[in-house]
């Protein structure tokens, strides 16, 4: 197969010497807030929220990105939502970093919004909680165990509600647990580095 103008042969998404990708700045943000979540954003209004993008510019751009093999949209399903099947977008790492490096190393790292901690864990994640009534968790009291039941899950979109409601210290506790998955310790950290906005600490 011929590779595509503009594109080395020895590699499918080497862009040929002299022939830069042009990207705009939607879409150089939109590769950057994913880049920080390894793990994809349900739903592109997702996106639009994390890369600080309008969600009209949002679509077009990810359709562009998925074209250009840099970004991918699968739809998955989703437990906690109330429609169980949804896009999730996720950025393809090895292309990315074969073709735009300069835009996952110096675009601007999109902050972090925190909101205010609720007293107790919201209905919709009560199937992370089978073996009883989460509303018998209180926070911040329970904060720990909480983040722990909900980050060790395979539920990627309750994540975003723990990562960002619950405080700092609980989290710093769970990454530090042997038994919690190096993938969510590191998104733990990610994390913690934006809501303190300070350097990620990687092992």
């Amino acid at each position: 197969m011929a590779p595509k103008p503009g594109v080395a042969a020895d590699h499918p998404g080497q862009v040929s010497d002299g022939e830069a990708l042009e990207l705009s700045a939607v879409e150089r943000r939109i590769l950057q807030a994913l880049s920080n979540r390894p793990l994809g954003l349900c739903r592109a209004s997702s996106v639009a929220v994390a890369a600080e993008v309008g969600r009209d510019e949002v679509q077009p751009a990810l359709d562009r990105l998925v074209e250009l093999g840099l970004v991918s949209g699968t739809e998955e399903p989703i437990r906690s939502l109330p429609v169980r099947r949804e896009v999730v977008w996720r950025l393809e790492v090895v292309e990315a970093w074969w073709r735009v490096p300069e835009v996952l190393k110096w675009a601007p790292r999109p902050k972090m919004k925190s909101a205010p901690m609720p007293d107790c864990v919201p209905d919709r994640f009560r199937h992370l909680f089978w073996w009883g009534d989460p509303k018998l968790c209180k926070l911040p009291r329970d904060a720990v165990f909480v983040a722990e039941q909900i980050l060790t899950s395979d539920d990627v979109t309750s994540w975003n509600w723990a990562l960002s409601r619950l405080p700092c210290e609980a989290l710093e506790r769970v990454a530090e647990r042997p038994h919690v998955p190096e993938d969510r310790k590191q998104v733990i950290r990610s994390t913690l580095a934006r809501r303190r906005d300070e350097p990620v600490r990687t092992l």
